[in-house]
């Protein structure tokens, strides 16, 4: 069967992270860590090296270094170079157009800058706002809710003229995506508590969820007055998500709401396992775009190849979207250039094969995925 050749094709990587300044020397345990969504050690220590995502990784590093196909002597090979010229490598390898970056995690002070990242990966950098982490300062800064209100809508005024192209929502990861309007004594009650972990620590984790809904409403009027996408983590993600309610699904509520279709939303991660859910929502409601991610989730080579079939049988390839979710190491971003284009090109091949496309619209429908449709949601 005929696969697509993607291989020329530069990446528009629709939801990544920033790469540590730092990058080693580590030991097999904490360089482990970068695979895996578990804490517990002895995943880091016993079962990371046994997935089949880490079994390929290790083998295409083998091969980009060209040493013995073992964890030491990639980590070896890896520590001949210094970070900037280890990151270079990956980087220009995985031949990129645009990194959207995602800045609300990891911590700033710990990663390349974004004139690095472009300057090492010779391409454009994109940067997303993670709107959770402006509400949590808001709510520490201020002591009423209608003054954070306020200063919510002052900070979300132009944000492109801000610098960025898109918000980020982890609401996911904190009450789940069944975003609801409250009445004001729930909200108040929320608002209430939020404080009282202020007082109490300094911070807040925004997980009242009467309280974070409402502030998401304010968020999805001020994103839908600009046109201005906001991406959603969905599906597979951190232990302290309930996968449940994940599940793209959710959303309903606000995928119906007439006045938010001016705001593009993108379901990141391929809402894995949701996958089928969420490309249904990209086919029925004009304003969803499905992102498919081939570095995180870890997931083996057939598993990514059945949520890039199943994206395609179901979700207008104009609203499907490349990404890596790549973070801290080099490596991801890397992985995921490699795998992505050839497992679209594999997927596209299959379609040729049934009669569904021509080698020409294969060909299309690939740069589309990989770049094009990004540059055109995002404006760029």
């Amino acid at each position: 069967m005929t696969s697509i050749d993607l291989t020329h094709v530069p990446l528009a990587d629709n939801h990544c992270h920033g790469i540590f300044r730092t990058q080693g020397p580590m030991d097999i345990p904490s360089w482990r860590q970068h695979f895996t969504e578990a804490s517990d050690h002895t995943m880091r220590t016993t079962h990371v090296a046994t997935t089949l995502f880490y079994q390929r990784l290790i083998r295409a590093m083998a091969e980009f270094f060209e040493c013995e196909v073992t964890e030491d002597a990639v980590l070896a090979a890896r520590q001949k170079y210094d970070d900037r010229s280890l990151v270079r490598r990956y980087l220009q390898a995985a031949n990129f157009e645009v990194l959207f970056l995602d800045k609300g995690y990891p911590p700033l002070e710990m990663l390349l800058s974004d004139a690095e990242h472009a300057e090492l990966a010779s391409c454009r950098v994109a940067p997303m706002l993670r709107v959770e982490l402006l509400m949590q300062d808001l709510v520490a800064k201020h002591d009423t809710l209608s003054a954070i209100v306020e200063a919510l809508k002052a900070a979300l005024n132009d944000v492109r003229g801000q610098g960025y192209v898109a918000l980020k929502s982890i609401v996911a990861y904190r009450t789940g995506l069944d975003i609801r309007t409250w009445n004001s004594d729930d909200v108040n009650i929320a608002f209430a508590e939020a404080r009282r972990e202020v007082q109490a620590k300094g911070a807040v984790r925004l997980g009242y969820k009467p309280l974070l809904d409402t502030l998401l409403h304010v968020v999805f009027a001020e994103a839908a007055g600009q046109e201005l996408p906001i991406q959603f983590h969905t599906g597979y993600g951190d232990t302290d998500a309930d996968m449940l309610l994940a599940n793209p699904l959710n959303l309903r509520a606000v995928l119906e709401r007439k006045e938010y279709r001016a705001m593009p939303i993108v379901l990141l991660h391929e809402s894995y396992p949701y996958t089928r859910q969420g490309a249904y929502l990209a086919a029925v409601y004009e304003h969803v775009y499905f992102d498919l991610s081939y570095g995180i989730p870890f997931l083996g080579y057939s598993e990514m190849l059945e949520f890039t079939r199943a994206a395609f049988d179901i979700a207008p390839f104009s609203k499907l979207l490349y990404s890596s979710d790549g973070v801290g190491v080099p490596e991801l971003h890397w992985l995921s250039a490699r795998d992505g284009r050839k497992i679209l090109g594999q997927a596209l091949g299959e379609r040729v094969a049934t009669g569904e496309l021509d080698v020409a619209g294969a060909e299309a429908a690939g740069v589309a995925v990989l770049r094009d449709n990004a540059l055109r949601l995002y404006g760029l």
